[in-house]
């Protein structure tokens, strides 16, 4: 795709609005950074994973594994099957950065997204937090910003508890922070004021599971994808965007869609 840092590119709210309604995502890179990806789950049949990483830790160096097999806690065929079903032309990647209790280190992390930069993702979903310590804020502001300078546009899920309450990476200016909302699958809400933004439908979602599951769930981990694919269907359109001029037209789309509800 073209060098995304150009400004050539500027659609207006109304034709941005258009992208996010019917665009397929074609041509898009979607890096999943979650538990993996259970790839035969019928609901993402005709998917053809680009990547299947995990990254792991041996206890004194980091492990990128290829072809890791699959989802080793299902959140991860959920985020896809979300990602999938809005974005479906959308090229999609696994990189498995949480075990098999949902659980993850900042560096790994760090790992699973510096290797979706290095192949060519165009945006990277995070659907987990990590909240509390001052201390790891670096962490993760060190990946942020070489997405950032990179073109790559970040999705993150924002705290289940308040949208005040601050994670990262949703807590960072140049990350699209997604919280809750009961709303309509195709709709995206702003939030202005807030560090978390925007919202998205979270509430009583039905989401595909490892070993062909189904579970309807509730959280900011099911609200990021879709904003993630709506990020994808405007990429399709428009694949020129730099990640503050797609933040800026997805309030811009947001509110002319508030105004005609």
């Amino acid at each position: 795709m073209p060098d995304r840092r150009s400004d050539a590119a500027w659609p207006s709210p109304e034709e941005a609005l258009a992208a996010l309604r019917d665009g397929s995502g074609e041509g898009v890179r979607i890096a999943v950074v979650d538990s993996g990806i259970d790839a035969t789950h019928p609901a993402l049949e005709g998917l053809a994973l680009a990547d299947d990483v995990a990254v792991s830790s041996d206890g004194m160096r980091l492990v990128v594994q290829e072809d890791a097999g699959g989802d080793v806690f299902g959140h991860g065929t959920a985020v896809a099957g979300i990602v999938h079903e809005i974005a479906p032309r959308a090229t999609v990647g696994s990189f498995r950065a949480l075990d098999g209790e949902n659980h993850s280190r900042s560096f790994i992390i760090a790992e699973c997204v510096r290797q979706a930069i290095l192949r060519g993702y165009h945006v990277i979903n995070c659907s987990f937090g990590c909240r509390g310590l001052a201390r790891h804020v670096m962490d993760y502001k060190e990946w942020i910003d070489a997405a950032y300078i990179a073109g790559i546009h970040v999705v993150a899920a924002g705290s289940n508890l308040s949208d005040n309450v601050r994670e990262w990476p949703a807590h960072f200016p140049s990350v699209i922070a997604v919280g809750v909302a009961d709303c309509a699958e195709a709709e995206l809400r702003y939030r202005p004021g807030q560090m978390v933004c925007f919202a998205a439908k979270g509430e009583r979602v039905r989401v595909p599971w490892r070993g062909g599951a189904w579970r309807v769930e509730t959280g900011s981990s099911f609200a990021a994808p879709r904003v993630a694919g709506f990020v994808a269907r405007l990429l399709s359109v428009y694949p020129d965007l730099r990640p503050d001029l797609v933040k800026a037209l997805l309030r811009a789309a947001a509110a002319r869609a508030g105004e005609e509800r």
